[in-house]
């Protein structure tokens, strides 16, 4: 009898503190619940997020030590290299991106956006310099 009391009183212990952490999650506004919802999403949905994320890490690498206007990402290096004039990057796109931009222009010092086309679905993604990853609509 004395573990049916206790087994009865620790399930109500926890229905009770499930519902309290619920009742603390339904304050939160819901324009945030919605855009973190939106942010999972969209990272479960980007097959060519970790190509555009590594390119993105590659030109902020070379923006490090200099201004550049333009930075080269490629396949045939192995060090960070200047050729024809440009800072040129080693990167080599996963089989998920059928095409990712190789060269990419700075605006304003370090403003840039580096856009990748999905093999699996054709849709073209876009990151920008912050990390910010958006679909490219037309």
């Amino acid at each position: 009898m004395n573990k049916k009391v206790q087994a009865t009183g620790l399930a109500i212990l926890l229905a009770a503190t499930g519902a309290f952490g619920l009742a603390g999650c339904s304050s939160d506004s819901g324009d945030a619940a919605a855009s973190g919802d939106a942010a999972v999403e969209e990272t479960t949905t980007v097959d060519v997020a970790e190509d555009l994320q590594t390119a993105r890490q590659a030109v902020l690498d070379a923006l490090e030590d200099d201004a550049w206007a333009q930075v080269m990402l490629a396949s045939d290096v192995d060090a960070p290299t200047v050729k024809y004039g440009l800072m040129v990057m080693p990167f080599v796109a996963t089989d998920a991106a059928d095409r990712v931009t190789g060269t990419v222009t700075i605006n304003d010092g370090d403003k840039f956006v580096i856009e990748a086309d999905s093999a699996a679905t054709g849709q073209t993604w876009q990151i920008d310099q912050d990390g910010n990853i958006t679909e490219v609509t037309e």
